[in-house]
């Protein structure tokens, strides 16, 4: 006898050198949410109803907890042995080779073999061999477990929520794939007499139990009034979204399973997954209203994980770009300013007549088409602008729309200037020195990362001269990027100032840093928080963000991306502030320039953010 000192919570147990039996077979039973083993025992086993201690040594790790087990006449091994049934729950099975199962009783230990070769079958017939074993054992109370967890009823493909005894309404709007593996599921529960226990989600051999805690909560008051002359006091929101994670397997079932408090197990089937990309997340985000600790909770657990993994698959292919110049485009630009265009192409005009009049020519303008669907509208703009301005330029066009952020990415990859000018299509210049002077600032100091100008609305009043962040209670306490002094007339202060951020309507920097901390992150959806992003990257390399205020241009603001003043929108800008202070802001922090506002001034600073 020897020393085992294993790591199982039994250090110490005396276990034999030689084999105490053999498994036979093994499967990992999904519907019973566990190991299933059939094989023998030696005759030192003592069958007891005290339930033994279990570990399952696999290659890659192992489980273990209290097992069932129970005993039956097994003639081939009389002499030595009985015949043995075990099940071990576990909520997920490993796949990479038994070496033992370890059984541990009164102190004692048994160590059981895989044979050569260990039988692996298929649940179905998993489950249906050990009934059949199970029936010729004796009546304990082991047996009566275990046959109860055979029996358990599995899904035949039929909905069967009509049968409990309590009902429970469940009913879903759609069901959306999150890449690779995960699903957002959006519909409505009702549950009157409180009748669930635990709600899952099964899909083959995978399972998910759904806390229902950490749902998104929708109001859904058509739903409520249906119900309500028959069960009453029910709430308005009984709708949801909820994220699964590792759970889809293409080609098997996906259906819930619910276990009532009586013991019952139903199930329902989930519609057909559909296919994500923008429209989805956008729908996604068009259903639900999050303030507070709900806002923080409803990203962490569901929108942030969904929403993350929608814009992943959506950028998952390179995009395919076409480029063409028109005129005499400079080899070597001092500075190259990168345009993205989607949906208002007509502000590329307005913008060639403003730097026709002042840029000068050793500088290049780079415009990159975001919307694939244009192409032959502004490839006849292009030509267009350059006869009657006679301002060379280059056009990028796309092979599909990718977003704000890619679509500077890919400007900044066939950018050829010493620097770079990330601007807005719907900002003009309104001194014709502009990007001298940011070029001037940014070369004066070796600290100056990123350059950004005074840009005004067309009453003259500030729209940008710097960001500063604030915390907002209302939502979440998460930092929010702001313009301080917006609204206002300019003040007669310096004409150079260092600020916390700059925003990408109009933003300079050496082209060597911006392409050394990768460009904008694409991780960010259409078009938020990805400046002050690349702010926070140049920051960290030890850079300054500054303000030129002797650049000065007119900012329409938002203009160039069409619909704004949507739920979907709103709650794409929180998503995308959640993205960044998982990146970027510590738990209680407070840094210089975060100030409160109170709670009832936290809608309108989003919509600054958002309009």
């Amino acid at each position: 006898m020897s020393e085992a000192g294993l790591d199982t919570g039994h250090r110490g147990l005396v276990l034999p050198d030689q084999n105490n039996g053999s498994i036979d077979f093994l499967s990992y039973c999904p519907a019973m949410e566990g190991w299933l083993a059939g094989g023998w025992i030696d005759l030192n086993w003592d069958d007891q109803d005290f339930p033994p201690h279990c570990v399952l040594e696999f290659g890659d790790g192992k489980v273990e907890g209290e097992a069932v087990l129970c005993t039956f006449p097994r003639s081939d091994v009389r002499k030595i042995g009985v015949g043995m049934l075990l099940f071990l729950p576990a909520a997920t099975g490993r796949n990479s080779g038994l070496h033992d199962i370890l059984l541990f009783q009164f102190g004692r230990g048994f160590r059981l073999t895989p044979s050569e070769p260990l039988d692996t079958p298929a649940e179905g017939e998993a489950m249906a061999r050990a009934k059949a074993l199970a029936g010729t054992a004796a009546r304990t109370g082991r047996r009566t477990q275990l046959l109860r967890l055979l029996n358990r009823p599995t899904f035949t493909g039929q909905d069967s929520f009509d049968t409990l005894q309590h009902p429970v309404f469940l009913e879903l709007d759609g069901a959306y794939l999150c890449p690779p593996d995960g699903l957002l599921l959006r519909g409505w529960m009702i549950d009157p007499f409180d009748t669930t226990q635990v709600l899952r989600v099964r899909c083959g051999p995978a399972v998910a139990v759904l806390d229902r805690g950490q749902w998104v909560p929708i109001a859904r008051p058509d739903v409520r009034e249906g119900f309500s002359k028959q069960f009453g006091g029910l709430e308005d929101q009984c709708g949801f979204l909820a994220f699964v994670p590792n759970i889809y397997i293409p080609g098997e079932p996906v259906y819930f399973e619910l276990q009532s408090r009586l013991g019952e197990v139903v199930f329902k089937r989930i519609p057909s997954v559909r296919s994500t990309g923008v429209d989805t997340i956008k729908d996604t985000l068009s259903h639900l209203e999050l303030r507070y600790d709900d806002l923080q909770n409803g990203y962490d657990h569901v929108l942030g994980p969904a929403v993350e993994a929608m814009n992943r698959f959506r950028l998952r292919e390179p995009v395919g770009y076409h480029e063409m110049s028109f005129g005499d485009v400079p080899e070597r630009p001092r500075c190259s300013i990168i345009v993205p265009l989607y949906g208002r192409i007509d502000f590329m005009e307005l913008q060639l007549a403003f730097f026709s009049r002042s840029l000068s020519r050793d500088h290049e303008i780079i415009y990159v088409l975001d919307d694939p669907k244009q192409m032959r509208a502004v490839s006849a703009l292009a030509n267009s602008c350059l006869q009657r301005f006679l301002h060379p330029f280059r056009l990028v066009m796309l092979s599909h729309n990718v977003g704000y952020a890619p679509a500077n990415n890919v400007g900044l990859k066939v950018a050829r200037g010493e620097y770079v000018c990330f601007l807005n299509s719907d900002v003009f210049p309104k001194t014709p020195d502009w990007l001298e002077y940011m070029v001037e600032t940014a070369a004066a100091s070796p600290q100056h990362g990123v350059v950004g100008a005074l840009l005004v609305f067309e009453d003259e009043t500030v729209q940008h001269e710097g960001v500063a962040y604030e915390r907002l209670p209302e939502f979440a306490d998460w930092q929010f990027s702001l313009h301080p002094r917006k609204g206002r007339f300019p003040g007669a202060d310096g004409e150079i100032e260092t600020v916390e951020g700059i925003t990408g309507a109009c933003l300079l920097m050496p082209m060597a840093l911006a392409r050394a901390v990768g460009g904008f992150d694409e991780g960010y959806v259409i078009g938020d928080f990805e400046d002050v992003d690349l702010c926070r990257k140049a920051q960290e390399r030890g850079y300054d963000c500054v303000v030129d205020r002797r650049a000065r241009l007119y900012h329409l603001e938002r203009q160039s991306q069409g619909e704004q003043q949507t739920s979907w929108r709103l709650n794409l800008t929180l998503y995308n502030a959640w993205r960044f202070q998982n990146r970027w802001v510590r738990p209680g922090a407070t840094g210089s320039g975060y100030r409160l506002r109170p709670a009832g001034d936290a809608a309108a600073a989003v919509t600054e953010q958002v309009a």
